[in-house]
């Protein structure tokens, strides 16, 4: 039987009251650019696919408030609870050793809480048994910590779905993070959950951490860092080996992934070179690792690529014969795919 992906939309909030309002980067401040409509072109792309199907997040005020207890610090969230509309920069809760390089605001907080009631309904699902569910929720999360925010990011959906999977007793899980950015909060909120791991690849230097170097916490923490602009090749053999790593060395049972299209040429906040259809092959790939998948939206600033990333997504994903389509020049895969899976 064909797979399908169960696309879980977060409800959407008061027009305007929850953009980006500016993001300081590399020493400047910079008008920002996460707003709704990185939103409304990702729908647009994923629903190109016959095999997505659409459901609102439905996860209660009572799950979401129990999530949050468990991610984030009671004072943090007393914190973003206590802000107005009118922008503010919370200097006392920033990552370590890291200049703030965002504002709050009422409207901000209130799209980052449902962003987490989604991450949390497609957790669910997929602990009830569905194989795809994708978290189409914004702002990002995975630059949120236990009791910071930063990079647009208030509170940590992946995170959210971790522990979500972890209540259903779906683990072990690992968070494989394909956005161009370090996961700096999810490393922090998920290091003392024992049977979770996380897998990233980010450019390097690492502008999100002091010292642009990272350090795991843990053994269970695997960072891989770009030196050079990585070609397709090189790029998908670090992810083909990172799947491996998490099935044999981990135990992996269920993943969620931190996507971000960050990765493509243009992107506002990123510097690499990938089309569109650097996400077909992700797809392929995440579907031939056999693992179910829930996908929490992270960033991807092009608005003018990103129907066309996420449809080239879903595509993967859901390729009947992820084994066959699936080539890259840098190395024989196809030693390694056989049948549709990662061996």
């Amino acid at each position: 039987m064909s797979s399908e992906l169960l696309l879980v939309e977060q409800r959407s909030g008061e027009e305007g009251a929850d953009s980006a309002h500016w993001i300081l980067e590399g020493g400047r401040i910079l008008s920002g650019v996460d707003d709704n409509r990185r939103m409304a072109e990702l729908r647009d792309g994923l629903l190109r696919h016959p095999r997505v199907r659409i459901i609102e997040a439905d996860a209660d005020g009572e799950e979401v408030e129990r999530t949050l207890g468990v991610l984030h610090e009671p004072e943090y969230l007393g914190a973003l609870a206590g802000v107005s509309e009118d922008p503010v920069v919370l200097e006392e809760m920033t990552p370590p050793g890291l200049p703030p390089d965002i504002p709050v605001t009422a409207g901000l907080v209130a799209a980052a809480r449902e962003g987490v009631r989604t991450a949390i309904a497609a957790a669910r699902r997929l602990a009830d048994g569905d194989r795809f569910t994708y978290a189409l929720c914004r702002p990002p999360g995975h630059h949120a910590g236990p009791a910071w925010c930063a990079g647009y990011c208030y509170l940590n959906t992946a995170a959210a779905a971790v522990q979500t999977l972890r209540a259903a007793g779906a683990g072990p899980v690992a968070v494989l993070d394909l956005d161009f950015h370090y996961p700096n909060g999810t490393a922090a909120v998920i290091e003392p959950m024992e049977d979770v791991s996380l897998f990233s690849i980010q450019a390097h230097p690492v502008t999100n951490v002091a010292g642009g170097e990272i350090s795991p916490a843990t053994e269970r923490e695997v960072a891989h860092e770009y030196h050079v602009v990585p070609d397709r090749g090189m790029y998908l053999e670090t992810v083909f080996d990172l799947l491996r790593e998490a099935r044999e060395d981990f135990d992996v049972k269920v993943l969620v992934l931190s996507l971000g299209y960050d990765i493509v040429a243009g992107d506002p906040h990123g510097s690499w070179e990938f089309g569109p259809e650097i996400f077909a092959d992700l797809g392929r790939l995440l579907a031939a690792s056999e693992l179910p998948v829930c996908v929490v939206q992270e960033g991807g600033y092009a608005l003018e690529l990103l129907a066309d990333c996420a449809e080239a997504f879903a595509s993967g994903l859901l390729d009947d014969s992820p084994h066959l389509a699936f080539q890259v020049p840098a190395r024989d895969y196809q030693r390694q795919i056989g049948n549709g899976r990662i061996v």
